[in-house]
């Protein structure tokens, strides 16, 4: 069976998303800083009245040599919506399922998390990112159990 993705770069990794996922892609879109908010959310995106977590691709992969300034790649994954915010943007490329490789176990913390595996390219590797989990770090990224942070107040 054939899956496409989405294939972009964040400093020098290549990676991809599922196509089945993506919204569209912009680029030089702004967005508005949260305070107290983790390093690798950007802030919040408004697309068109749509507002969801932008999410810095570089800082979320510890990635040093990334910028993530220029495009964003929206996504709806699951019933969340998602900008990944990335370096530059590849082509829609698609594999056989069989010829993913999962990813090595000795990886930890948000980079074991985010990694479904990769596919052979001619020159090196396309790891195909788990687009849910970074949904459920982007949408909780203290790690609140939910519900707790909107708890109504009475005045």
């Amino acid at each position: 069976m054939q899956r496409s993705f989405l294939a972009f770069d964040v400093g020098s990794y290549s990676l991809g998303v599922p196509a089945e996922e993506l919204i569209e892609v912009n680029r030089n879109l702004s967005c508005t800083k949260v305070p107290g908010s983790p390093k690798m959310i950007r802030g919040i995106l408004n697309l068109r009245g749509l507002l969801m977590p932008a999410v810095d691709m570089g800082a979320y992969l510890d990635i040093p040599d990334s910028a993530c300034e220029s495009f964003s790649i929206i996504l709806k994954v699951q019933e969340n919506n998602i900008a990944l915010m990335v370096d530059s943007i590849g082509d829609i490329m698609a594999f056989d399922t069989q010829e993913l490789v999962l990813p090595p176990t000795h990886l930890s913390g948000q980079f074991q998390e985010a990694i479904e595996g990769a596919y052979k390219l001619p020159n090196g590797l396309l790891i195909i990112l788990d687009t849910a989990a970074i949904s459920r770090n982007a949408q909780n990224p203290h790690g609140i159990v939910a519900g707790l942070q909107s708890l109504p107040i009475s005045l």
